[in-house]
């Protein structure tokens, strides 16, 4: 395997580590004990990173690292992923949140700085905007991320729909007000002028605590084959699957949603291809970039949103009513003309 220089590693230090996006870590808040990363092999880790730059994410479980750990942590900057159990001990670190947190939401020190990640499966949809409502003023980020979208429904897509723009009229009240927040789902594409998506295994990795590199943690939660290993000689010595790479995905690279995670988890789950996205991830982010199309237009002169282009209107909802269009008109500017 070739030796490769990732621009950001996810380190998880025990097996359980809390989930950020959307799968589930079945080890998560179980019965067994951690097991830690030994401390030479992340010695090692934070060497390597801070020789050739890489970025490092750590990735906790519902326990304090021992001292040992902590002390390498404290060798290098880094960020940090914790669940809510230790949302007090590390105030400063991205917090996961779920809908089953939300009676001690109120806990939260006023924070518009916070950036925190709220998990909500389908049940949680219909009441989306009252969550967001809970964490008002409890964060300066808020990075939804929605779990069992391999089941989600018509109806379900509605819901979400609906939800978002409750939610976008709130954050133009909060934004009147002079207020400065984002939601991943609603602000971000307002920003992009290319596209942004997940890029996992691609620009970063999983490090498992035994040194395994995986393209994300979803796959080493689920016990899938590692793609190599981080080496305390070599370094990351990994095979990066070349359907990864986002010249391989016919549809994406057609598509405009470019705020879509293109999460490859989820497509090699749902279609058994890395680069092959499923309809309801599709679909999702149609409904995402339609609310922030929505929102800008709503937000008006509202700075620094006035000087923002316009976002335009799609009159498709899935990249694959594209194959086979001709001529391939895919998006109408303001004035409905057509864009090629």
């Amino acid at each position: 395997m070739p030796v490769c220089f990732p621009e950001h590693a996810l380190v998880a230090l025990e097996n359980g580590a809390v989930s950020f996006c959307h799968y589930e870590n079945p080890r998560f808040g179980g019965p067994q004990p951690p097991s830690w990363m030994d401390p030479a092999l992340l010695r090692a880790l934070v060497y390597n990173a801070r020789e050739s730059g890489v970025a490092l994410t750590f990735l906790l479980g519902g326990h304090q690292p021992p001292t040992a750990l902590k002390r390498e942590l404290s060798r290098i900057p880094h960020n940090l992923i914790v669940p809510w159990a230790l949302r007090e001990i590390y105030p400063g670190a991205m917090l996961v949140a779920t809908s089953e947190d939300r009676n001690e939401f109120a806990s939260l020190p006023s924070n518009w700085s916070r950036n925190l990640v709220l998990r909500a499966g389908r049940r949680d949809l219909p009441q989306l905007a009252a969550l967001f409502q809970s964490l008002a003023g409890k964060f300066g980020r808020l990075s939804l991320h929605l779990t069992g979208i391999e089941y989600f429904t018509d109806t379900d897509l509605e819901t979400y729909a609906c939800e978002l723009a409750a939610i976008s009229a709130s954050l133009k009240r909060l934004y009147t007000e002079g207020e400065r927040l984002e939601v991943n789902v609603l602000t971000d594409r307002m920003f992009l002028k290319v596209r942004r998506n997940c890029d996992a295994g691609e620009k970063h990795v999983t490090v498992a605590p035994d040194g395994r590199c995986f393209i994300c943690p979803a796959f080493l939660s689920e016990n899938a084959a590692p793609i190599g290993c981080f080496d305390p000689e070599q370094g990351f010595v990994t095979a990066i699957p070349a359907t990864l790479a986002f010249e391989r995905a016919p549809l994406c690279t057609r598509c405009e949603a470019w705020h879509c995670k293109r999460c490859a988890w989820l497509s090699h789950k749902l279609t058994g291809e890395y680069n092959v996205p499923s309809q309801q991830q599709c679909r999702l982010a149609h409904i995402e970039r339609e609310a922030s199309r929505q929102l800008l237009l709503n937000l008006g002169r509202i700075e620094p949103f006035g000087r923002l282009p316009r976002i335009v209107e799609l009159n498709y909802d899935d990249p694959l009513e594209l194959i086979g269009r001709d001529p391939p008109v895919f998006a109408v500017d303001q004035s409905g003309d057509p864009m090629l």
